[in-house]
């Protein structure tokens, strides 16, 4: 007869049992993890071609990234919402090339958009209701004050890539790049997404100082630099006062376009056409210029010929001790050039292709009178002591050194020299030898002390 132990084992092995079976039945039914995507490859046949076309013709390409540097004082910021301002209204590029309206998006976290983006955007002809700014996402507004993020990458690229879908946006803005946290990760994604809806984005940098050489340098290395197909730079220009210049120092899609020049202004900015690039070859583009150095370069570039530092400083009206320190600096910097002492002209100045003579003239020195020659005193011959051991005459002819000549003795001296000791032989040094012992010093020396 079964127990009632029996069967409360009996109920426990069995409860076991059937939550043994429904684990391994659910693990069975959870669906399987989706393998990895394999990275897509495909043959450059099975790519339809595509004209490339431009947004501004020469200068930024549709459906790519372009990169926007500007030295420091260039009005970077200004450059970005006057392209806004030609987009969003349909109204001509700087360089007078026609576009079409379109909606423009804009990220600019530094900037207030009711005093400095919108009434910019207007002053420039653009149209705010073509321009799209990205504001601050919110977190939180549960708070008394709002808690909010600045839009990043890569959380913020599928609503970045939307919103440009959806407006069908012909240029995005970031401005300034290094505000977008995360791009330097994302550049291939926004590479791609560039590519997907034809859109083309411009990245601005601030350069920390101006290049060199811009004209041949393609500027600091960097991922957005690689990941631009063109390069667009504004610097100031050395030749004319306040006036900048945009040229384009990457341009592999076409050939360089021109140079433009401008005048910056507040709120606008006033283009002034292309610049002649034979005289630009070379771009001083140290700090910005204080107006005594806009005047000293301007002086010295009208100049017919290089101008001393006296004529430059009156001409400027420039204090001597710190003018004197200005040309210093500045022919150091580049922008100054001395092709004769004291002279100095500005770099590449026509005149330095003609000599300059720089040799001082000869002062007028007096003639001075000859002095007749005067005969020097003939010094007697002093007989020389031969010694017993010396050598004949003809070989003391051959010795370099010049004989030592012998010490007279007085009669006197010779009525007192005892005649029993022998006189010891002083070496001649004139015949070779040059070492004399103390000993024979020594009895010399008795012998004139006597």
């Amino acid at each position: 007869m079964t127990s009632y132990s029996d069967f409360a084992h009996l109920s426990r092995d069995l409860d076991r049992a059937i939550s043994h079976y429904e684990r391994s039945l659910s693990k069975q039914q959870q669906p399987k993890k989706p393998p990895a995507p394999l990275p897509t490859a495909h043959f450059l046949s099975d790519v339809p071609n595509k004209p490339l076309t431009w947004l501004w013709p020469g200068r930024i390409p549709l459906g790519h990234l372009t990169l926007l540097d500007a030295a420091p004082g260039s009005g970077l910021s200004l450059f970005a919402l006057t392209l806004a301002a030609c987009i969003s209204s349909g109204s001509p590029l700087p360089d007078g090339t026609p576009t079409q309206q379109g909606n423009v998006i804009l990220l600019a976290p530094y900037d207030s958009a009711s005093d400095t983006l919108k009434p910019r955007l207007e002053a420039a002809g653009g149209d705010p209701a073509h321009v799209l700014l990205f504001r601050p996402l919110v977190e939180d507004a549960s708070r008394t004050t709002t808690r909010t993020r600045s839009f990043a990458l890569p959380h913020d690229l599928d609503q970045l890539a939307a919103t440009i879908r959806h407006l069908d946006a012909r240029l995005v803005i970031l401005d300034p790049a290094s505000a977008i946290p995360g791009l330097s990760r994302c550049l291939p994604a926004l590479i791609e997404l560039a590519h997907q809806t034809n859109c083309a984005i411009l990245l601005t940098r601030s350069l920390h100082q101006p290049p060199v050489d811009p004209l041949h340098s393609p500027g600091p290395t960097s991922p957005l630099l690689a990941a631009a197909r063109s390069r667009l730079l504004l610097a100031p220009d050395p030749t004319d006062d306040g006036r900048q210049l945009l040229l384009t120092t990457k341009h592999p899609l076409c050939t360089q376009p021109g140079i433009l020049a401008s005048e910056a202004g507040i709120p606008t900015i006033h283009w002034l056409g292309e610049r002649d690039r034979c005289q630009l070859t070379r771009l001083c583009t140290g700090p910005m210029r204080s107006p005594h150095r806009q005047a000293i370069l301007r002086f010295l570039w009208n100049s017919a010929t290089p101008q001393t530092i006296d004529d430059i400083l009156n001409a400027t009206s420039y204090d001597k001790d710190a003018g004197r320190k200005m040309l210093v600096r500045m022919k150091l910097a580049g922008e100054l050039t001395s092709p004769a002492r004291g002279l100095y002209t500005t770099a590449n100045h026509p005149c330095l292709a003609q000599p300059i003579d720089d040799t001082p003239p000869a002062p007028n020195v007096p003639t001075v009178p000859s002095v007749p020659d005067i005969p020097s005193p003939s010094v007697p011959n002093v007989p020389i002591v031969p010694s017993p051991q010396s050598p004949t005459s003809g070989s003391s002819s051959q010795c370099d050194v010049p004989p030592i000549p012998s010490i007279p003795i007085t009669d006197h001296i010779a009525s007192i020299i005892p005649t029993d000791p022998p006189v010891p032989n002083v070496p001649n040094l004139a015949h070779g030898t040059t070492e004399v012992t103390q000993q024979q010093l020594l009895t010399l020396r008795k012998l004139l002390n006597v």
